[in-house]
């Protein structure tokens, strides 16, 4: 496993008490990403692409896994049995180099454990240390889990009108809803 450069923890509880360990994402990755798709259900696949996908091709492989640590991160989460359970991610957008779009995923059999939240909350940490201060999510509108989450929030988002929508979250605003749970 990779280094994660500071302030990210390397290990965090879920709120049934499971443990997750925490690595920066490189290109050593690439076939771990590929394994982790493949255990993807359709739904999640679509959910997490905006698109059918049956497989990843080279392309985004290489893309997926070409993290630099300034433009482009990924803190992936493994139980401490090693299983690799999910990853979250953000690009720094060029037209607004203080927002990064943000993408989670977490393999079926560990949704709604609370993993998404954790993975977000480090991957802010890091985002935080290189100078990104809004993550953007951009979601299908049908995602009721993803409306759920920003809602309990208080983190408004909208239709685009295309079946899509959009939030922006302040990096701060994670940080500090995570600061009582870490003290």
């Amino acid at each position: 496993m990779s280094h994660l450069p500071a302030p990210i923890a390397v290990s965090a509880g879920l709120r049934d008490g499971t443990r997750l360990f925490f690595h920066a994402i490189t290109p050593d990755d690439r076939a771990c990403i590929a394994q982790g798709f493949e255990r993807l259900s359709a739904a999640s696949r679509l959910s997490r692409f905006l698109r059918p996908m049956a497989r990843l091709d080279a392309a985004t492989l290489d893309y997926l896994s070409a993290v630099d640590g300034d433009r482009h991160l990924a803190v992936g989460a493994s139980s401490s049995s090693d299983e690799r359970v999910g990853l979250a991610r953000c690009v720094r957008l060029e037209r607004e180099p203080d927002t990064a779009e943000i993408a989670v995923t977490i393999l079926d059999a560990w949704q709604r454990r609370g993993v998404a939240p954790v993975l977000v909350t480090q991957l802010a940490r890091w985002a935080d240390a290189v100078a990104i201060r809004k993550f953007r999510a951009l979601f299908g509108y049908e995602n009721r889990a993803v409306s759920r989450l920003l809602a309990g929030n208080g983190i408004a988002f909208a239709p685009d009108g295309s079946g899509m929508a959009q939030a922006d979250i302040e990096i701060s605003a994670i940080l500090k809803a995570a600061a009582p749970a870490s003290a």
